[in-house]
């Protein structure tokens, strides 16, 4: 039975929010061929590249067959939901409790706000006059809204998508949902399995759906075809769950007139980073990870991640926004280093990662640099420069100097998952890892008895039993040797094939050599 007081909803839509929200990060132009993938499909494109003939379902080569001139991004949920955040504040200007069913689609109650605009239709017309605006003055894109009107989530986003350009208001009037949705194909309401399935039997319409016996249709259907027969007779009541709008955490400086100068800017950043950080404390939080967007003019943006294995503070917040001007400044190629080229019309700073302070404290014997240390490092870095002072971690791979990553200190290091240190990596090193690992494997001789060059064939066999190695310095005798391990890598790209050796020179010092061909590197060396 159809509620004698359906929820009624109003729907606010906004077509290809996915492709303008990337261009409103990216800086992109609207007359420009842009395509959204994931895991190499397109799963969204701009108007420019549909002329182009680019559909969504392709592959991103037939994409770039079809339009070379196409931009490919991959598909970012995250980015989506933060452009959207600001049309979601404007709406609440109008009507609160906001509702996000997804980025670029919300709703809110339509019948407290018929009430305070007289209508449903005045309220509608209200709020789309207000979106416009402030998408003209804030945004300062074209953006396509449209607004429906009816009972439920379902019904209400199925008459916002069925809405036009040129008549953007739809309004369904309370109990002829059934009617409005009987046209409609039955994919709308359930998953690609059960459509197929209601297509063989010749069940193509949500009307003809609602005709079949519930029961018979939840016996065979199971739960999704009892919830898409609930759907196509209209019974839908949704929960609304108003967005719980977080805390303003982050800091944002706005420049009137613009400044190009770097230590102008971060200057005009210290009292708003101070603020960011005493407002973290005094909620007991702590932020590892922070965005930083620099606006500059006339209309580019500017974006980086910033990650911290600790926390953000002032010093901390002020010092990535200076590294992120003077990459900036590189990029321009100024005569002045200070100079940005570009002037700078805002600098945000949004925390990424939060958590509370009671997960992070320090155990009885800490967990992080000495003071003195972290004070002494974080000051060299001060003035030499972001990437003068790294740290370094061990990740996964098969040669050594591919398992060293070196990171900016203060930088997050690798997460497990990303260092896949536990994968299996045939070819690696067998035993204790060596000591020494040379920055470039330098180029030895190993000797037969006699004096003969030991070569390995593409099978791994050795010419002969190596006798002498021979070092830019000196020549040393092989007292004992083991392999060779071979290392398969990479054998679409056709890389040289490379075996390894261990060897105990007469001097105990133990080598870790490669093999290519006739041509030995010492790697690494056993202290």
């Amino acid at each position: 039975m159809i509620s004698k007081n359906p929820v009624r909803v109003m729907m606010l839509w906004c077509p290809g929010w996915s492709v303008l929200a990337a261009r409103l990060v990216q800086g992109i132009a609207a007359d420009q061929a842009l395509a959204l993938t994931d895991r190499g499909i397109v799963v969204a494109c701009s108007a420019a590249a549909r002329l182009e003939g680019v559909t969504t379902g392709l592959r991103v080569r037939q994409a770039q067959h079809r339009c070379p001139d196409l931009i490919v991004l991959p598909h970012d949920v995250v980015a989506e939901a933060r452009a959207f955040e600001p049309m979601l504040r404007a709406v609440e200007e109008k009507i609160p409790n906001v509702h996000v069913v997804r980025p670029g689609l919300a709703a809110v109650r339509a019948q407290g706000a018929g009430r305070f605009y007289g209508s449903e239709r005045a309220a509608a017309h209200s709020l789309l006059e207000h979106l416009h605006r402030f998408t003209e003055h804030e945004l300062r894109l074209p953006v396509d809204l449209r607004i429906a009107v009816a009972d439920g989530l379902f019904t209400a986003e199925q008459a916002a998508c069925s809405s036009s350009a040129t008549d953007p208001l739809t309004i369904i009037p309370a109990g002829d949902s059934p009617a409005f949705l009987a046209g409609l194909p039955v994919a709308v309401a359930c998953d690609k399995k059960l459509d197929n399935l209601l297509q063989r039997m010749g069940i193509r319409t949500l009307g003809d759906l609602a005709k079949l016996p519930r029961g018979q249709v939840h016996a065979r259907f199971g739960a999704t075809g009892l919830r898409a027969h609930q759907l196509a007779c209209g019974e839908d009541a949704p929960v609304l769950s108003p967005r719980v709008v977080p805390p303003e955490l982050g800091m944002h400086v706005a420049f009137d007139p613009p400044a190009a100068e770097i230590d102008r800017v971060v200057s005009r950043c210290e009292p708003a980073a101070a603020g960011f950080a005493q407002l973290l404390t005094r909620s007991a939080l702590i932020c590892t990870e922070i965005r930083v967007t620099i606006q500059l003019e006339p209309d580019a943006l500017f974006e980086r991640l910033w990650r911290h294995p600790w926390q953000f503070g002032k010093v901390e917040v002020l010092d990535r926004i200076r590294w992120q001007l003077e990459d900036l400044a590189s990029e321009a190629s100024t005569v002045d280093d200070d100079s940005l080229g570009a002037s700078v019309l805002s600098v945000q700073v949004l925390p990424e990662s939060v958590d509370d302070a009671e997960h992070h404290a320090q155990g009885l014997w800490g967990d992080r640099p000495d003071e003195k240390v972290e004070h002494t490092l974080t000051n060299l870095q001060h003035r030499l420069g972001h990437e003068a002072v790294l740290t370094s971690t061990v990740t996964g791979g098969r040669l050594l100097h591919e398992r060293r990553v070196l990171r900016p200190w203060g930088d997050a290091l690798p997460t497990l998952r990303e260092r896949r240190v536990e994968q299996p990596w045939p070819g690696t090193v067998p035993g204790p890892a060596p000591a020494t690992v040379f920055t470039s494997a330098g180029q030895v001789q190993v000797l037969t008895a006699t004096g003969e060059p030991v070569t390995v064939d593409e099978r791994g066999a050795v010419s002969g039993i190596p006798a002498w190695l021979r070092l830019p310095a000196d020549r040393r005798r092989i007292e004992q040797w083991a392999g060779p391990w071979p290392i398969r890598q990479r054998w679409w790209r056709k890389v040289r094939q490379l075996n390894r050796f261990q060897l105990v020179d007469n001097s105990s010092s133990a080598w870790l050599l490669l093999a290519d061909g006739s041509t030995w590197f010492a790697e690494a060396r056993y202290d």
